[in-house]
């Protein structure tokens, strides 16, 4: 083996190495997910801090309610449905969490995937649930073929194209 074809097998050694290292991490990280969704339990941060979390009967609690949201992907026309889910506002209130002077909730998915909120949406009156069921059904886990079992939804949005299906955990920032 001459000299570049050495170093050629030890960069891509070192890169299967890191590659590997990195799978085995976010293995646990994705286990934990999969937890969390599986056992429904919702998490509430203040800038990166875990506050509170919440399974779906203490969601409930707070106080579920009905409301309407236009669901409009790429391949579908527009559809009314009849969500149940709690304000994603009065979550953070009955966790004690201060909204005054935030710029943006962050909402996470189970699947990596965030969104980003304003404040002046997510402070709107009937605008920002965490949804649970669509149509008086439980939307029901990723393996369920349901997009929960939490759905964040902005009621308000007239292409659904904020939404956040799996979601996780929301952090105040």
């Amino acid at each position: 083996m001459n000299k570049n074809t050495k170093i050629l097998v030890s960069v891509i050694l070192i890169l299967v190495l890191i590659s590997a290292i990195a799978i085995m991490m976010n293995r646990d990280n994705a286990a934990a997910k999969k937890e969390l969704n599986d056992n429904a339990v919702f998490i509430l941060m203040d800038n990166g801090e875990e506050i509170a979390s919440y399974n779906m009967t203490e969601i409930q609690a707070i106080g579920e309610t009905d409301f309407t949201a236009t669901l409009d992907t790429s391949t579908t026309d527009p559809e009314d449905f009849q969500y149940t889910g709690v304000l994603m506002k009065s979550i953070f209130e009955h966790a004690g969490i201060s909204l005054e002077g935030r710029e943006a909730v962050i909402v996470s998915a189970v699947d990596g995937y965030t969104v980003a909120v304003p404040m002046d949406k997510f402070m709107a009156d009937d605008n920002v649930y965490l949804a649970y069921k669509k149509e008086g059904e439980l939307i029901g886990t990723r393996e369920e073929g349901g997009k929960g079992p939490y759905q964040m939804i902005i009621s308000k949005d007239q292409f659904s194209q904020f939404w956040c299906k799996y979601a996780i955990s929301a952090d105040i920032q």
